[in-house]
């Protein structure tokens, strides 16, 4: 009973941090420029910026089935894409009521893998997430991110390079100094050279998803250097992904406008870059809850 009314009181907050934000941005915009840079939409490049989304979800499906592999679960790539389709469209679309981790862990269990490596599967494949952030903004933030507040930069490279640093040291001591943590099997794809693709393939799905609001910026022709994108885009990830709104939105919302606003953009093309991105998650989680109410997972 407890943990229903923690689930709501949760459920409520997220949609009062979502919507409070939103109708703080809007408030602040002026309708008929927010209405005049939706209208002059190019269709071919938000086309273009939604094929992004559909190579990146791809992209963690497979990550996710190279993770699982490393214990010798062998499944085709379409149950991993299913899976992971259906998890995102009930987070999207009943957040807080159906747990789309859940049912991931769930499906794995369903076929034969052990709960714990089930449950540690969707740790690993969130870590290889999050790492290929950090990768890129390792590279990004140095040399574009010249345009962000000293500080909010300083405090980045620190988050930055000391959890990177921190992976590579487990990695590289972990096995002379702290046998006993490798030796379960639970954790055999934290480890090199197991833990190779899984790091690859987080940074290429970050890359795709850094091309996706490529595409959108052009689609609402904005000329926004490629450098720059790689730099807020990633943060702009990050931020939306924490369990604090519904699908990021709001976050993403208010992240673009506090960025374009740096490079000298008004609100409004803020606001109308994360409502585009917050429609592609819309669009994109349609066949996963048609799989999930035809059971055709099953």
């Amino acid at each position: 009973m407890k943990k229903k009314i923690k689930s709501v009181i949760l459920f409520l907050a997220r949609i009062i941090i979502s919507f409070g934000l939103l109708f703080y941005l809007l408030k602040k915009t002026e309708w008929d420029k927010l209405f005049l840079v939706l209208k002059n939409l190019s269709p071919i490049y938000y086309v273009l910026a939604f094929t992004c989304v559909l190579s990146f979800e791809t992209l963690v499906a497979l990550r996710w089935k190279k993770i699982c592999k490393i214990w010798g679960f062998e499944k085709p790539l379409s149950f991993y894409l299913k899976g992971y389709l259906m998890s995102l469209s009930l987070n999207t679309v009943f957040p807080g009521i159906v747990a789309g981790d859940t049912l991931r862990a769930g499906l794995l269990i369903k076929e034969g893998l052990h709960w714990k490596k089930a449950s540690m599967s969707l740790l690993f494949d969130r870590g290889y997430g999050l790492f290929g952030i950090l990768v890129i903004l390792s590279l990004s933030l140095p040399l574009y991110g010249d345009f962000l507040p000293q500080s909010f930069k300083q405090t980045l490279f620190l988050i930055i390079y000391s959890a990177i640093l921190g992976f590579f040291l487990i990695n590289l001591l972990g096995k002379k100094f702290f046998p006993k943590i490798q030796n379960p099997e639970t954790l055999k794809p934290l480890f090199f050279p197991q833990n190779l693709i899984p790091i690859v393939l987080g940074f290429v799905v970050q890359v795709f998803f850094v091309l996706q609001y490529v595409f959108l910026s052009k689609a609402l022709f904005l000329s926004l250097p490629l450098r720059v994108l790689f730099v807020v885009i990633p943060i702009v990830s990050f931020l939306s992904a924490l369990p604090l709104s519904i699908s990021g939105l709001g976050v993403r919302e208010g992240t673009l406008s506090y960025f374009l606003h740096l490079l000298g953009y008004p609100l409004e093309y803020g606001v109308a870059l994360g409502l585009l991105g917050y429609s592609l998650i819309l669009i994109s989680a349609i066949p996963g809850i048609l799989l999930y109410l035809t059971k055709r997972w099953r």
